[in-house]
């Protein structure tokens, strides 16, 4: 796979990630009866280190400024996603660092999000984030997932839970147990 296909499938997999909890976002603010108040939290934490929730106004460049860094932040695990994928594709085994990326992604966002806006948190609900990121990681999966049917026949023919096969005899007994 070429840097070229990495670079587009990791900048549409990012796309796809900011969009889909951005969106997620926006509905849970809609139904809340304020629009566009998560990233008013979010932007005012992390670019005006505000502390104080009844500070926060939704302010059109709060909103922006912070959309802009989640796109970035977005792209660089689109990016990342996407250089895992190409690996998984010529060593179907490796599919386990998809898993461990996943749990990295989930838990590094948690992190970063109580690290920078702590003070600000009890504005927003744990579950709305945390389903908001399995939207986002859903989302980016099955486009890199549609994005190569290579890894899709692979995967089908070699499928990771197979049974382990000893090509020593002095290893395993007949019955497949460790001698």
């Amino acid at each position: 796979m070429t840097l070229q296909r990495i670079i587009r499938e990791g900048f549409v997999s990012g796309l796809i990630g900011a969009g889909a909890i951005a969106l997620w976002f926006l509905l849970v603010d809609l139904v809340a009866g304020h629009p566009f108040y998560t990233p008013a939290v979010l932007g005012s934490a992390v670019l005006l280190h505000m502390t104080n929730p009844a500070a926060v106004q939704v302010a059109f460049s709060t909103v922006v400024m912070y959309t802009m860094v989640h796109v970035l932040a977005f792209l660089v695990v689109g990016f990342v996603a996407a250089a895992i994928v190409a690996g998984v594709e010529r060593v179907p085994a490796t599919l386990y660092v998809v898993a461990a990326f996943f749990a990295c992604f989930e838990f590094g966002f948690v992190v970063v999000v109580w690290v920078i806006a702590t003070p600000l948190l009890g504005a927003l609900a744990w579950w709305n984030v945390a389903i908001g990121n399995l939207i986002a990681s859903v989302g980016m999966g099955l486009y890199l997932w549609q994005a190569h049917p290579i890894l899709r026949e692979r995967l089908a023919k070699e499928p990771l839970s197979g049974p382990i096969v000893y090509t020593h005899a002095s290893h395993a007994d007949h019955s497949g147990r460790l001698s």
